[in-house]
């Protein structure tokens, strides 16, 4: 599809569960709805070595964001208010979790482009895992349009809980609360287990946040993703028996 984008939906703020809703006001008052959208992660990106892998993730990545940035541009031209949602920041700090101010992938969740599954992963039908979101917040207005969800389907459950993803993890980072993302290998290898309490206090302070957010994309392009078993361990994984890749039965 055009932009590199693969499933993309609309949803208004009244079909958002409390939670999103409640997040989504917070970063735009204004708002009256959520365009998400998602590009694919090919499976062969993960059979990468770590620093080629992070650099197509950042690519994609990218793009979402530089797509969302051009729509939010062109609803303002037309006199529709928008935010684009911020690839890296703002995010923050919540019962010890960290997570984004717009939560993407329980939007995409309620826009019925996927499910969450265990490993707290939106999985969609046909991409399963892996697809990186973006999108962007709207004010009244905005118009309306079909959802492309990447696949048709039969409606049953992607996510069985048969616990694949818990397992495969490394770091123990996976569990029935949810990802502890401090414990995650690559966010480890940036911050080590004793600045922990630091970085938490850190993501509770917006106006430090807002300074230091020019900053993120410099840290996140110097960065490597060290692991995606919790994704390539899915068997939601589409394509991972012809990558190479052992399908695990639920």
């Amino acid at each position: 599809m055009d932009e590199g984008i693969d499933a993309f939906a609309r949803v208004g703020i009244e079909e958002l569960p409390d939670a999103e809703r409640e997040s989504v006001l917070r970063f735009f008052p204004a708002a009256r709805s959520v365009i998400v959208f998602g590009g694919e992660v090919p499976v062969a990106v993960y059979r990468m070595p770590p620093n080629e892998k992070t650099r197509e993730m950042l690519r994609i990545a990218g793009s979402l964001d530089g797509t969302a940035l051009r729509l939010a541009d062109l609803l303002d031209a037309e006199g529709i208010a928008a935010r684009p949602v911020p690839l890296y920041l703002p995010v923050r700090v919540v019962d010890g979790r960290v997570q984004g101010v717009v939560h993407l992938k329980q939007v995409a969740a309620a826009a019925r482009l996927g499910e969450i599954g265990a490993s707290t992963l939106l999985l969609n039908r046909r991409f399963g895992p892996r697809l990186l979101l973006s999108g962007v917040v709207t004010g009244p207005g905005a118009p309306e349009f079909e959802r492309e969800d990447g696949a048709g389907g039969n409606g049953e459950p992607l996510c069985t809980g048969c616990g694949a993803c818990i397992r495969a993890c490394p770091e123990g980072a996976l569990g029935p609360e949810g990802v502890d993302a401090f414990r995650c290998r690559t966010v480890r290898a940036w911050v080590p287990p004793p600045v922990v309490p630091a970085v938490k206090w850190l993501l509770r302070r917006r106006l430090l946040l807002g300074a230091l957010a020019p900053l993120a994309p410099l840290v996140a392009g110097a960065a490597t993703i060290r692991c995606s078993l919790c994704v390539t361990g899915c068997p939601a994984l589409p394509g991972a028996e012809e990558e190479g890749y052992p399908q695990k039965s639920s």
